[in-house]
């Protein structure tokens, strides 16, 4: 009897250490399995692409890459870089600076003169237009179009200069892709970090 308890104690602790011993090591292997992954993480979050324009600086996010066929000047494209090579019309911004015959301080007679501006432009492609949001952006005036067309949706930001302007013009053809790269956001975002370059 006394073999047969020993028996079992030590057939007990073998296992035990054994069971121990694997709990260990399938933690080690979890915790490593997770460092290695929060370090792929980090590594695949994209750069920030910072535009320094000769009429401003702002900040381009989330993968987006800079057109260089389209851009140039006063004018900046940009689209999602796996959208770089495609042959269909991607989501893309268009940031482009122009002149206009209002001072900073008229920006709602600018506004009115662009709202009747797009209202033209989204009756061409049976769709509607609206100015949706207004107020401070960043360190600046700016207000919001959105046109909801029938083939497209384009959001317009105007950030209010003096006898001048910039607008961030977000074209989305692909609602879902524009959705899973936070288009909007992303635009948002390159607004509020727009700094003038007086």
């Amino acid at each position: 009897m006394k073999k047969f308890l020993a028996l079992i104690t030590l057939t007990a602790f073998v296992f035990g250490a054994f069971g121990c011993s694997s709990l260990r090591t399938i933690r080690r292997n979890r915790d490593r399995d997770r460092d290695r992954d929060e370090r792929e993480e980090e590594e695949e979050e994209p750069e920030e692409l910072e535009i320094d324009a000769e009429f401003g600086t702002f900040v381009i996010n989330n993968g987006w890459v800079l057109v260089d066929s389209q851009s140039g000047g006063s004018q900046y494209v940009f689209c999602n870089e796996d959208d770089t090579e495609s042959r269909q019309a991607p989501n893309n911004l268009t940031v482009r600076n122009d002149t206009n015959f209002y001072a900073e301080d008229e920006h709602e007679d600018f506004c009115a003169a662009i709202l009747q501006q797009i209202h033209g432009q989204a009756a061409q492609y049976n769709g509607t237009a609206a100015m949706t949001e207004y107020g401070q952006f960043g360190e600046n005036m700016c207000y919001r179009f959105d046109m909801d067309c029938e083939d497209l949706d384009v959001i317009q930001w105007y950030v209010i200069g003096d006898y001048e302007y910039v607008m961030f013009s977000l074209m989305i053809v692909d609602e879902d892709q524009a959705e899973e790269d936070n288009c909007i956001e992303m635009t948002e975002d390159a607004v509020n970090s727009f700094v003038w370059n007086r």
